[in-house]
């Protein structure tokens, strides 16, 4: 079945990666010296969705505010480039959100992030108000910077097609502005903060917290991403758990979008839920063993589905 355009909508970031080499410490402050040898940029956030999406050949449309600035001249750059549709609202109130990182001997050694809360006004919610009603599915990729607002939910929401599946990555305590979503898939932090205490990475407890969240909102399925303990997916039918193969975790980076890509992919192009769970799982698994942010490509997703079978 040949796959339909996927419409992400989203929080969009532009991750700087700087790497050299260390071999003393500065004389200015207890501090290592890094000798730069690599300066590079990637998508990251909403982004790095559309990223993965793209590399499994999706025709894919992202929706998402960046500043008028250098940043956002070389995100909307990156995204032409990997064949992504930019549809980005530009704003002078707010620089483009970027994270840099500094990384020495395969260890990140710190990072420092440029960004402000973006707040939609009535141009910027007519600029997306009539992007959404095509789209046979849509992702909302929740970073809890300010795009993804009870008020552009809203207008998704009720100018979508009523068929249109919606994907969500949540951030926040905030989720009746996700009702209504086909699927809505926390990690098990995010699934923490809704329920306003720890809870252990243990089956039963997934199977009572994820019960009573499923319970308290309006969307078909909750799919919760537990790290090494897999992934534990609830819905009407009951609960069921998906635990993943051992790797050796290298960076964990956007392995949560590459996860949600995989699953829409999935879904769009006519695999079972259970299929697209089995996939995200083994994706994720991935690209957590490669280093800095990586979107998986159509032929290393093939082959991981390969041990599916």
């Amino acid at each position: 079945m040949q796959d339909a355009p996927i419409l992400i909508a989203g929080d969009v970031i532009l991750d700087r990666y700087i790497q050299g080499s260390t071999h003393r410490i500065s004389p200015e402050a207890p501090v290592p010296i890094v000798k730069v040898d690599t300066d590079y940029y990637t998508l990251g956030g909403a982004a790095n969705v559309a990223h993965n999406l793209a590399n499994l050949g999706n025709r894919t449309t992202l929706l998402g505010c960046v500043g008028r600035d250098e940043s956002g001249r070389w995100l909307h750059d990156l995204l032409i480039a990997r064949n992504i549709r930019p549809e980005l609202y530009l704003s002078a109130d707010i620089p483009t959100t970027t994270k840099t990182r500094i990384i020495s001997r395969n260890q990140q050694m710190i990072r420092f992030d440029q960004e402000k809360r973006f707040i939609h006004h009535p141009k910027s919610l007519e600029f997306f108000k009539h992007k959404f009603s095509e789209a046979d599915y849509l992702i909302i990729s929740d970073y809890d910077k300010g795009f993804c607002s009870e008020e552009l939910l809203e207008l998704m929401f009720s100018n979508k097609d009523k068929n249109a599946l919606v994907f969500v990555d949540p951030k926040g305590r905030n989720w009746e502005k996700y009702n209504g979503a086909y699927l809505v898939k926390p990690n098990l932090a995010e699934l923490e903060e809704i329920c306003g205490h720890e809870i252990a990475n243990e089956d039963e407890a997934l199977e009572k917290f994820g019960m009573q969240v499923f319970r308290k909102y309006n969307f078909e399925h909750l799919l919760v991403t537990r790290g090494k303990a897999g992934m534990t997916h609830v819905s009407k039918e009951g609960v069921r758990h998906y635990p993943t193969q051992q790797v050796d975790v290298f960076d964990v980076s956007g392995a949560g979008d590459t996860a949600m890509a995989v699953l829409a992919y999935m879904i769009c192009i006519g695999k079972s839920l259970d299929d697209a769970i089995n996939a995200a799982n083994l994706a994720s698994g991935f690209v957590v063993t490669k280093p800095t942010t990586y979107a998986i490509g159509k032929a290393e997703l093939e082959s991981l589905l390969r041990k599916l079978t």
